[in-house]
């Protein structure tokens, strides 16, 4: 544990501990131009595969989710079949494994920003307004207000985009909106990036977070003489993929039965059970082979901490109901007790206040070396120079700020929503890190817009205010822009830890972002205007997120505007009790050693998504406690290929059966 730190030190990386990859000296590299080439070809392999796989057709996620099947497939194709070819041809044609983690991590910042719910999302949500202003009359409220820079007004364009286009992508009119949203979004990536840059030492060094989803990358690029030449490897491989073959198959041959395995609906206590049982709701079975790898990786008592507090969470469901404060399940978004979803915010606070104290003393030196040039901070070994981290984030910020500003916003409204932007990328960044969880598992806990009209109420935000925050919703109601955050930390980690040197990485992850920002743009508008948004699987409104939140969030913002409230001081108590449970749980594990209960489970439990995958901790904790009591570490180390294996191969499966799907026009 650093000095002063007011967090448990985490577990070291688990593949480290298990001597499997990254134990033995790396030597020390610079970037390749051809990794450089090689990692820009296969981000535009992966824009290319979202739009097939993912938008044309919901056949398979590409490289969104935490683990990211994509990059983790390519990965072991190469180290399986590709690598060994090439190094018997000549051992200069092989990638090295520096090589290879650098390719992998920029192929892993550009899944999440090219995702349905990323790039896929930020189009319809910009061209929303002018398509449904002629069927809702009450749009033309903000319409007036709405920056025409923000979207498509052009009506042709705009049809044309929902409805599929005969003749050209008439580029005219996204000319202002691709200009205006992609310099958002390279701001954005860059500030995170200089941020995480800024904390990459506490977070390795200092706090030796266990980054689980790196012990994946690290064993495959060992190579053929790696975890991949151990036959628990494989059995573990095979598990996800003879278990889950057959339901998929039975979408082919009904004969074929199948055993669903995921977000099995167990029990809907609300139709079935008398109150205050019935406060219950719907209770969910999932098992999920990648996830219990990754729970088998963490340290236990996150793994016990995040059923344990969703458990709980179901009591204090029941609890309303049983003292008359709500007749059925209360709703988690709700700020009306429990109001379970402010709590998971005031954690989120609580815990990016805990981690910034708790790097006080890093952040410290780092000024001293940006400010007053101290010696005796050394950044040699950082991805970018500490001076020029903190001043790209502080002009990145300023920019973002602009451009708020431009687009109708108020300069204290600006600050208030880009700082809990910011928070919510940064702590769920430090999720990741600590727990592997990441979008595909946890998304955020309270959203953003529902946050600002909690804290400050609508009674005060003017109408270009909420115009603003309701057309930035794309980028905080999912988790696929603020997975960025946490992408490039985790690629600090992994060029760390294959030896990369220099400052070139900092700029090559801030290229792969970049490069991939204007390449998603350019496809994704290519596929909707080709095929017609609505007709896609992603425009469904009845159906898919994507197509209904574009309308909703507008419709939302209508509402708020219509019947103004102030603060909402129900919603900030709850946020301050999620706060305080937070701030005593860490002051808990650091006073009374062996402590079972962690706040980042508390924060998992209070977010969206573990009501889905609450029964995968509890065996993976239930897994993992057996064997380190019975078998020890030793045991422990000796299984830990079983669970790499399970984890790749539920992305092997995930990847062949997608490509199935997409061949034969089905969904996955």
């Amino acid at each position: 544990m650093s000095e002063g730190s007011v967090l448990p030190a985490a577990a070291p990386a688990a593949v480290k501990a298990a001597g499997l990859a990254g134990s033995r000296p790396v030597a020390e590299r610079t970037v390749t131009l051809r990794a450089f080439l090689l990692g820009l070809l296969m981000v535009a392999v992966i824009v290319a595969m979202t739009q097939a796989l993912s938008i044309r057709q919901s056949a398979a996620d590409v490289g969104g989710t935490a683990p990211p099947p994509a990059p983790t497939y390519l990965l072991f194709g190469y180290v399986l079949l590709a690598g060994p070819v090439l190094g018997r041809v000549s051992s200069r044609l092989a990638l090295s494994r520096g090589e290879l983690l650098l390719i992998y991590v920029m192929m892993l910042i550009a899944g999440p920003i090219t995702h349905p719910i990323g790039m896929g999302f930020l189009l319809p949500h910009a061209a929303a307004p002018a398509y449904y202003i002629s069927q809702e009359p009450g749009w033309q409220t903000f319409w007036p207000v709405l920056p025409a820079w923000l979207g498509p007004r052009d009506p042709g364009a705009v049809l044309e985009f929902y409805r599929g286009a005969k003749g050209p992508i008439p580029w005219h009119a996204w000319a202002a909106p691709m200009l205006a949203w992609s310099s958002l979004l390279i701001a954005l990536f860059f500030v995170t990036l200089c941020l995480n840059v800024l904390l990459r030492k506490q977070y390795v060094e200092h706090e030796r977070l266990s980054f689980p989803l790196t012990a994946i990358p690290l064993a495959l690029a060992e190579g053929t003489g790696g975890v991949v030449r151990q036959h628990l490897f494989w059995l573990g491989l095979a598990i996800p993929l003879l278990v889950q073959g057959p339901t998929v198959l039975s979408r082919y041959i009904p004969s074929v039965p199948a055993l669903q395995l995921r977000e099995v609906l167990v029990l809907s206590a609300g139709e079935t059970l008398s109150p205050p049982w019935n406060g219950l709701g719907d209770i969910y079975f999932s098992l999920i082979f990648w996830l219990i790898g990754i729970v088998y990786l963490v340290p236990k008592e996150i793994a016990f901490s995040a059923w344990f507090f969703y458990l709980l969470a179901l009591a204090q469901n029941v609890t309303a109901v049983a003292t008359g404060r709500s007749g059925e399940t209360p709703n988690v978004y709700s700020n009306d007790f429990p109001a379970l979803y402010a709590q998971g915010a005031g954690a989120a606070f609580a815990l990016t206040g805990i981690t910034l104290y708790a790097a006080r003393h890093h952040l410290r030196a780092i000024w001293r070396k940006v400010f007053h040039n101290d010696h005796t901070v050394d950044d040699s070994g950082e991805f970018l120079s500490y001076r020029t981290a903190l001043w790209g984030a502080i002009i990145g910020v300023v920019f973002l700020l602009s451009w708020f500003c431009a687009a109708g916003m108020r300069p204290w409204v600006a600050v208030l929503v880009l700082a809990l932007i910011l928070v919510y990328f940064f702590i769920f960044a430090r999720l990741r890190a600590e727990t592997g969880l990441g979008m595909g598992v946890v998304l955020w806990p309270k959203m953003l817009d529902e946050v600002m009209l909690t804290l400050v109420g609508a009674r005060y935000l003017s109408l270009p205010d909420l115009t603003v925050l309701f057309s930035l919703r794309w980028l905080y109601f999912t988790p696929a822009v603020g997975s960025v955050m946490a992408c490039q930390l985790e690629g600090l980690k992994l060029a760390d830890s294959g030896g990369l040197r220099g400052r070139t990485v900092g700029w090559v992850l801030a290229a792969a972002a970049a490069a991939t920002v204007l390449l998603a743009f350019v496809a994704t508008l290519r596929t909707y205007y080709g095929s017609g948004f609505e007709l896609l699987p992603v425009g469904r409104r009845a159906v898919n997120m994507v197509a209904s939140q574009s309308f909703w969030s507008y419709s939302n913002l209508l509402a708020a505007h219509a019947a103004p409230r102030g603060a909402d001081w129900g919603g900030i108590f709850a946020i301050a009790v999620g706060a305080a449970v937070t701030c005593l749980l860490s002051w808990l594990r650091i006073n009374f050693l062996g402590f079972p209960l962690h706040p980042v489970g508390y924060l998992a439990a209070n977010s969206w998504g573990m009501h889905l995958h609450w029964m995968t901790f509890l065996i993976g904790w239930l897994i993992k406690a057996l064997v380190t009591r019975y078998g020890g570490l030793k045991l422990y180390r000796h299984l830990l290929p079983l669970f790499l294996g399970m984890i790749v191969g539920d992305m092997v499966h995930q990847g062949v059966w997608g490509l199935v799907a997409w061949a034969t026009g089905g969904v996955q």
